[in-house]
């Protein structure tokens, strides 16, 4: 399938689906995140505001809308992020491609009947982190490895947009291995190769910007190993 890939970030939920094997477009408003995603998987990844985009040649929609504000990992406790827009969900959701993911945190049973509940742990036959999302739309649903939990055992981290803070920040997988992970390492848990390019400062970034921003789209990704699953649903 055609499908495209709305708020792409660094391309996560782009390149499971392109394993999958479908043909992808990503769509990123954030010009760093943007340089990331050129590096991974096709490297199709437009430069655009998801909402100004034409997804009529589209068979499929996969939309990950920030989750910054409803997010209880939010540290900051507010909106730090320009492209943070609350409404984006609810946009995501009204998209007429008869198959649509939408992918977002959950923030309550109450509050989150738009779509099911799903454990990265759940994707996988050795689990590699707790991370419960949520994905609304219209889909079939994915083949798991196990059923449903919020947590699982030996599983007590989750990576998440803050392990550049590492250890001394609240809930980082970084402190709950008590120690800094690597961006190596937060790579490895979403299912993530770093490119080599990563490794390497864009002209008129500084390096803390340019790190910050790797841990931040990791973190805000889908796994790799997830977004796969979903798209193996209409693999040819």
């Amino acid at each position: 399938m055609k499908i495209a890939v709305l708020f792409d970030g660094a391309g996560l939920a782009r390149l499971g689906l392109e394993q999958a094997g479908h043909q992808c477009t990503g769509f990123e408003i954030s010009p760093l995140k943007h340089l990331l995603s050129l590096h991974v998987g096709s490297g199709n990844c437009v430069h655009a505001d998801a909402r100004e985009v034409d997804l009529s040649g589209f068979d499929a929609i996969w939309a990950s809308p920030p989750c910054q504000q409803r997010s209880v990992a939010n540290t900051q406790h507010t909106i730090s992020s320009p492209y943070a827009d609350p409404s984006l969900l609810a946009w995501a959701l009204t998209l007429p491609h008869d198959i649509l993911w939408v992918e977002n945190v959950p923030v309550s049973a109450q509050a989150d009947r738009w779509g099911k509940r799903w454990n990265a742990a759940q994707f996988l036959e050795q689990p590699r982190q707790n991370r419960v999302r949520i994905v609304g739309g219209r889909h079939k649903l994915p083949e798991v490895y196990w059923e449903y939990r919020r947590f699982y055992k030996g599983l007590s981290h989750a990576i998440i947009a803050h392990e550049y803070g590492g250890a001394d920040m609240n809930f980082t997988a970084s402190q709950a291995f008590g120690r800094d992970l690597s961006i190596a390492e937060c790579g490895y848990y979403q299912g993530l190769d770093i490119p080599e390019a990563w490794y390497h400062v864009p002209e008129g970034v500084t390096g803390l910007r340019w790190r910050i921003n790797i841990y931040e789209a990791i973190g805000n990704g889908v796994p790799v190993y997830m977004s796969y699953a979903f798209g193996k649903r209409y693999a040819i």
